[in-house]
């Protein structure tokens, strides 16, 4: 039985893939297995995947049908035997020692959730075009599950959305499973185990490098992603009944979630692809405003650190101006993508 199982979602990412690979069979700490789910690619994704595992007995491969990378990591995480678990995206790369300052840090505070940090490449034609470092909080090393409650102000700031930011205890998992959902299927999953683990505990180490390109899921019209905002919204809202967090307090804490997630939706609007009319984009954002109901959470609506750009937006939907959002949106994003190629 290996120490750590590290599960990778691979899909139509020939180009990628290597890189990924090869960054966690170099690892220092070895006594992991490393479970390849190709998602019915139709590149040479899943071919590569296999040319690995027969040079390396610690790889595995799992071929199924194309259903998504929730069903991908939790086919992994089944098939899986390791007592640690982590998540590794197949675009993306990790240090040589990331692993084993995880398992070093998580076994010294007995915790069953580690959060680390990580850094963001911003790719463009190939190339990197720049990185930013997104270090793990560093307010405290460990907190107990009660402790959480009391220092929410401080920790659910840091709740990072991505399960490739966390490394988990077998046990903290349990039976929970990542829905299948195609936007912040990994913000429910993450929510969910932190409720009920013990102790997290924080490294402050950005040895994983997410790399960020264009074309992604979160970055493509989807006329389920709407839906999947919400239900990430109420997964939100069930973590912090889940710590007893009162009314007025969950309203200041939650606020920038809500109006990021309502401002989501109408970014998905304004996608030159979707070809929804605007008195139909108009219709959906009513329904949306109300059931988040935005109107409670604007009075808590905080610009400091936002663009030029998120603030302007922001402002709107305190002034319920959403319509002037559906209108330049679609005009504004073609004008990007143009000078972007």
């Amino acid at each position: 039985m290996a120490e750590v199982s590290i599960i990778v979602p691979v899909y139509q990412v020939e180009q990628y893939i290597r890189q990924c690979v090869d960054s966690i069979l170099a690892q220092t700490f070895t006594d992991f297995e490393l479970i390849l789910v190709d998602d019915g690619s139709k590149d040479q994704s899943g071919k590569i995947c296999d040319e690995y595992a027969r040079m390396d007995a610690r790889v595995k491969v799992i071929h199924q049908n194309n259903s998504g990378v929730a069903v991908a990591r939790n086919n992994g995480i089944a098939y899986s035997n390791g007592r640690y678990l982590c998540f590794v995206d197949a675009d993306d790369w990790i240090e040589d020692t990331m692993i084993a300052k995880c398992v070093s840090q998580i076994k010294e505070y007995g915790a069953d959730v580690l959060r680390h940090g990580h850094i963001m490449e911003l790719w463009k034609d190939g190339k990197c075009v720049n990185k930013e470092i997104k270090n793990a909080p560093n307010f405290v090393k460990v907190l107990t599950h009660d402790q959480i409650a009391k220092k929410m102000e401080k920790f659910w700031p840091n709740c990072s959305n991505y399960v490739w930011n966390y490394f988990f205890k077998r046990e903290a998992i349990g039976q929970i499973q990542f829905p299948e959902i195609q936007i912040s299927e990994d913000h429910v999953f993450v929510l969910e185990v932190l409720e009920n683990c013990r102790r997290i505990c924080f490294l402050s180490e950005d040895s994983y490098h997410y790399c960020m390109r264009m074309g992604s899921s979160a970055n493509r019209w989807q006329e389920t992603g709407i839906c999947c905002q919400l239900e990430m919204i109420r997964t939100c809202h069930n973590f912090m009944d889940s710590f007893g967090i009162k009314a007025e307090r969950k309203k200041s804490l939650m606020s920038n979630n809500i109006l990021s997630a309502y401002s989501y939706a109408i970014y998905l609007l304004c996608f030159p692809e979707c070809k929804w009319s605007v008195k139909e984009k108009m219709a959906k954002i009513s329904e949306v405003r109300k059931e988040l109901e935005i109107d409670q959470y604007t009075s808590y609506s905080v610009l400091t650190g936002l663009s030029i750009a998120d603030k302007i937006k922001q402002q709107l939907i305190c002034w319920r101006q959403e319509k002037l959002l559906i209108l330049l949106g679609p005009i504004f994003m073609k004008v990007v993508r143009k000078a972007n190629g």
